[in-house]
């Protein structure tokens, strides 16, 4: 089992105390709570995209096949840079 030693100041140390309490929990099992809450958040906010091995190596062929231009493209790369005008 893994340890966690934490400094914090007086005030936080304080409110933290009155919502456990109000929680009816242990400031330990509050913050690990929060943490575990917030952890999780931070997680979901980067999505995990799962592929088969077929799906993956035409995932892999697609990144490694050279781009097409399209008519954009080219009207884009036509036009002289910002810089020289």
């Amino acid at each position: 089992m893994g340890q966690m030693n934490l400094r914090v100041k007086d005030e936080r140390l304080a409110l933290i105390d009155r919502a456990a309490e109000i929680r009816g929990v242990t400031r330990t099992e509050f913050v690990l709570r929060a943490s575990e809450a917030a952890a999780i958040e931070t997680l979901n906010e980067r999505p995990v995209i799962a592929l088969d091995d077929e799906a993956y190596d035409a995932f892999l062929a697609a990144l490694d096949a050279p781009a097409e231009p399209n008519d954009r493209l080219r009207e884009r790369f036509a036009r002289r840079p910002l810089w020289e005008r």
